[in-house]
């Protein structure tokens, strides 16, 4: 008896089944019972209606709705603010006598749901197989029936199958913190709104665990559950209190969280993220909740923190905006982000690099020693590619000085001879354009007609002393040239005869220039068209 009986303790707590609970969980103005319990105790006896029917003790319960044995809801029998009043039993059940006998009290029966099980063996033995077990009585009810309220509210997967609010809470409690996390995370995931909001996401529980259980350390695990959720799900600032606790640094950052520590608009911020692959491009999901993990950032900050404009980069090496140009042209220098993500392009420690990778072993120079030449200007008269020459230089295949009183790039200085050795041979093959000469071709341009149609091979090669790719021929090229084809001057040489008369007597004879589908390729001719309009000793005493 003294067991069903709220005994008072420390604070706002009760003492009741062994348990401590808040004690407006069991003392309400609010009394109620079930109809059909107090219906049966009225014909159990012929004595008076107030001494026949028996008040039960898990009534008191808030969190109880149903009577399991009725399938019946508990419905309010009176309501009295004052307590000496409220518990007078006697009177009060004498005056609801005639509503209970005739059913007006009585409501439609409810299904017994798996939390109205849980709870009446708990308040009843203390019998509990689920992970609740390890938790109070009255947190964990009041647990299932806010986690419910929150879940019915989101509108989530298994609330249109007819379960109460408190079943669904309980059915995903019961298994745990794990199963607990899942449904947490999916409440998450519904909350609307750009901004950081658990409030907006977790609604009635979260201001309980925050706010009205906030001093109750029997609230601690669900506490820890779903602060750990709320940091998986959101770009916690450090320091920022969660259900009591906080973050030593961010474990994710957003793009609006990540703007504001880089001093950024969250616009620049968010084409940088998508630049540097931390956010994917495709991905909608408003500034403020779009999330990524911290430590995977933070490369991508610290450059971002670095990023300077071409001015600067160029006051850093030292260089002139010519030289720059020239370093940017021959890739030395490539920018950190296009001008399309953000105007500070540049990463200083890419200039910091090269200056340090270039002045490594240098050696210090008087600067009228003139043996040594600025890097620049030693490649260029070698007609070296500066990229290459800095490579060497980088590589310590070439000698570096500094020269006394400069500073950075211009400082820089290398032996003439030194570039000369990184001079490349050219081709050793012969131009198009030289064999173009030999056959007078060289003003016509038909040669390099003649190889864009097709009609004669030649190979691409670069020339490092021009620079610049060129067509070059082969032995094989010519020969399968001299095969195939001729010209006035090929026809002229060996009786020196001047080729103009050459061309004349071919004019004369009625041969054409070859011209496949009306396609100008100069003066040449198919030397079979030749053979048959001159005999052999016509064309061997031309």
């Amino acid at each position: 008896m003294m067991s069903w009986t709220p005994q008072p303790t420390a604070g706002v707590q009760v003492c009741f089944r062994g348990e401590e609970f808040v004690s407006r969980a069991l003392i309400n103005p609010v009394v109620r019972g079930c109809p059909a319990c107090l219906r049966e105790d009225l014909k159990s006896c012929p004595a008076a209606p107030q001494s026949q029917m028996v008040m039960r003790g898990d009534w008191q319960v808030r969190y109880v709705e149903v009577c399991l044995r009725h399938s019946q809801p508990l419905v309010p029998l009176w309501k009295i603010a004052s307590p000496l009043a409220r518990y007078d039993f006697a009177t009060h059940l004498h005056s609801i006598a005639d509503d209970v006998i005739s059913g007006g009290l009585d409501r439609p029966r409810h299904q017994i749901s798996s939390y109205d099980q849980w709870l009446d063996d708990r308040l009843s033995s203390g019998a509990d197989p689920t992970w609740l077990a390890t938790q109070p009585t009255d947190t964990a009810a009041r647990f299932c029936q806010l986690l419910g309220g929150e879940m019915v509210r989101a509108k989530l997967g298994g609330t249109d199958d007819g379960r109460p609010a408190r079943a669904l809470g309980f059915d995903c409690a019961r298994a745990g913190p794990d199963g607990l996390s899942q449904i947490l995370l999916e409440l998450a995931s519904t909350a609307e709104g750009t901004q950081f909001s658990p409030k907006r996401a977790f609604g009635r529980l979260y201001r309980w665990l925050a706010h009205d259980m906030a001093n109750d350390t029997r609230c601690d695990p669900y506490r820890d559950i779903l602060r750990e959720v709320i940091f998986q799900t959101w770009a916690v600032p450090a320091d920022e209190p969660i259900l009591g606790k906080s973050l030593s640094a961010p474990r994710l950052y957003s793009v609006l969280t990540a703007a504001d520590e880089l001093g950024r608009s969250a616009k620049t911020t968010r084409r940088m993220l998508e630049h540097f692959g931390i956010v994917d491009p495709e991905d909608n999901r408003p500034d403020a909740r779009l999330t990524f993990h911290a430590k995977l950032a933070q490369p991508a900050f610290a450059r971002a923190r670095r990023l300077v404009v071409a001015k600067s980069m160029r006051q850093q090496l030292g260089v002139s905006v010519g030289q720059f140009e020239i370093l940017v042209d021959k890739k030395v220098l490539e920018p950190a982000v296009p001008q399309s993500v953000s105007k500070l392009q540049w990463d200083i420690a890419d200039a910091d690099a090269l200056l340090g990778d270039l002045t490594k072993d240098a050696v210090t120079v008087k600067g009228t020693d003139a043996d040594w030449l600025p890097l620049g200007i030693a490649a260029a008269r070698a007609r070296v590619d500066i990229a290459h020459a800095i490579d060497a230089a980088r590589e310590g295949v070439i000698k570096v000085a500094l020269k006394d009183g400069l500073v950075g790039y211009a400082a820089i200085c290398v032996r003439q001879s030194d570039i000369n050795k990184l001079q490349e041979k050219p081709p050793e093959l012969r131009s198009l354009g030289a064999f173009a000469k030999e056959i007078g071709l060289h003003n016509t341009g038909a040669l390099t007609a003649l190889f864009n149609a097709g009609h004669i091979k030649a190979t691409k090669l670069f020339n490092p002393l021009t620079r610049r790719h060129g067509l070059y021929v082969t032995d094989a090229d010519i020969s399968a040239f001299h095969a195939k084809f001729t010209t006035p001057k090929l026809l002229s040489i060996p009786e020196k005869m001047d080729s103009r008369l050459i061309a004349r007597n071919l004019i004369n004879a009625g041969i054409s220039r070859f011209s496949p589908d009306g396609q100008n390729f100069g003066p040449v001719y198919l030397i079979d068209d030749v053979k048959i309009a001159f005999s052999t000793k016509t064309i061997d005493k031309w």
